[in-house]
């Protein structure tokens, strides 16, 4: 009988990196251990605008490109812009019980709200809530179904009853809210992160393309992720995918909004549409939560990373594990325990193949499909890719190889930005005058590395002409320590 697991009981090889990227939020706990999570085995570092001030923001921008480049590592940088999160306003207090049952006016205003009411700190919910639609306030702790529109107020009855704190958030997923996006402080925050040369940029509560081009139209030199988080982004998907450069299956929010009991299934959804549309993923929230107090994680969460594994991600990420736990190195250290596992486990090998996007119907997606056939045919481990902007690296990626791909570029931006993707090592290689001396000295270099070792076999991709972006035409197999010979 064949198992996903090794038998007799062993240990199973967990040094080096996993294939699935991992993604970590810098904050007070690791503003100062930057260094210990790149050796645990963070990929991509994210800053959250939510938190912090213009100048904590560029230390923790420098430091994380220092401790980096102090370790001959690639880390990305991904940046949440806020969006237009809804919030309430205050309470006597700082909170108040509501009653299922219970009859609640709700209006927009700042201040202190007075028995028997809820302000709302924005508007343009009175134009688009309609008798029937339901609200949910601290983020889903309570539920309203909305009785009665009146000219500045809606008047809703409590279904769940539960406790309310200051400024905690609202949702209504019947409605479709209108809002700004990007906010005027998104905008400043935008433009702080062009200034730093930010690698991603985290759009959250979008839901119609044009948001996210009218954020790339500010940060056009970063990747766009549009965080899934609201009913409306999961109606208008392919539209949001045909525009974006990746998503982040944002739970804490999303989980709100859906139904809770379908939000595995919604991951999967969603994590399955990415790879289709040749996009990358990161699937977020509370995945180890419980490690922000614990040095170990529950059963149950490291069932929920294997899961996010096995369902295609390219990319796991840890929020207030790491930004303000306490444990953040043990955190990124168990998942990528976690991923390595799944990943030599025969469940992962045997994951159905991804067929050719016919989307993308050229040369470099023909040559990329060709390698991780050809990788996997032979039993080769490492696919070397020379690119000038990552786009042969991601079609590549999508295929989901079982080899290791080197991605290898002479340029810095091109390199960060292949961190969040699965199965790559992005690197930094000059460029060499002919194809015959770039695949030499990949050679060497990953040799000296002690990446690879001599009469090792490996397959390059390459593009001819060397240094010209969007020319991936060459596949060669060869074996480390031959002479390179390209006729």
């Amino acid at each position: 009988m064949q198992h996903d697991f090794p038998l007799p009981r062993t240990r199973l090889q967990d040094e080096g990196p996993s294939h699935t990227k991992i993604v970590a939020t810098i904050g007070p706990a690791t503003e100062d251990r930057i260094g210990e999570l790149i050796e645990a085995g963070m990929s991509v570092a994210r800053i959250n605008f939510s938190h912090g001030t213009a100048d904590d923001f560029r230390r923790r921008v420098q430091k994380i490109r220092g401790e980096a480049e102090a370790r001959g590592s690639s880390v990305g940088i991904l940046t949440d812009i806020q969006g237009p999160k809804m919030r309430m306003s205050r309470f006597p207090g700082g909170k108040r019980a509501l009653e299922a049952g219970a009859v609640v006016r709700l209006r927009q205003a700042k201040g202190v709200a007075e028995p028997g009411e809820v302000l709302f700190e924005f508007g343009g919910f009175l134009e688009t809530v309609r008798a029937g639609h339901r609200v949910l306030l601290a983020d889903g702790q309570v539920e309203l179904v909305v009785d009665a529109v009146g000219s500045d107020h809606l008047t809703g009855r409590v279904t769940r009853g539960g406790d309310l704190g200051d400024r905690k958030g609202v949702h209504f997923p019947d409605s479709q809210i209108h809002y700004e996006l990007p906010t005027e402080e998104d905008r400043q925050n935008l433009a702080l992160a062009r200034e730093a040369g930010v690698d991603f940029i985290g759009i959250s509560f979008v839901s119609r393309p044009e948001e996210i081009q009218a954020v790339r139209a500010l940060a056009p030199q970063s990747l766009m992720v549009a965080k899934i988080e609201r009913n409306a982004a999961l109606e208008n998907l392919e539209a949001l995918l045909a525009v974006t450069d990746g998503i982040m299956v944002a739970r804490g929010d999303l989980g709100v909004e859906a139904e809770l009991e379908q939000l595995p299934l919604i991951q999967k959804t969603l994590l399955q549409a990415a790879t289709r549309a040749g996009k990358f993923s990161i699937t977020a929230t509370e995945m180890l939560e419980s490690m922000i107090e614990s040095s170990r994680p529950t059963r149950a969460e490291v069932a929920d990373v294997a899961n996010a594994v096995l369902d295609g991600t390219d990319a796991i990420m840890l929020s207030a594990e790491t930004a303000v736990g306490k444990h953040p190195i043990e955190a990124v250290a168990t998942m990528r325990r976690i991923a390595r596992a799944v990943e030599q486990s025969q469940r992962y090998h045997d994951l159905p193949q991804r067929t050719f996007r016919t989307q993308e119907r050229n040369f470099a997606n023909a040559v990329g499909m060709a390698a991780v056939q050809a990788a996997e045919a032979l039993d080769i481990s490492k696919i070397v890719c020379f690119t000038e902007t990552g786009n042969t690296v991601r079609l590549i990626s999508r295929y989901r190889p079982s080899a290791e791909v080197f991605a290898l570029s002479p340029h810095a931006h091109t390199i960060q930005a292949m961190t969040v993707l699965a199965h790559v090592r992005p690197l930094l290689f000059r460029r060499e005058r002919s194809i015959e001396d770039m695949l030499s000295m990949a050679s060497e270099m990953l040799v000296v590395r002690g990446m690879a070792q001599y009469g090792d076999p490996i397959i390059f991709v390459a593009g001819v002409p060397p240094g010209k972006a969007r020319t991936t035409n060459v596949m060669k197999i060869h074996r480390i320590g031959e002479e390179v010979k390209m006729h």
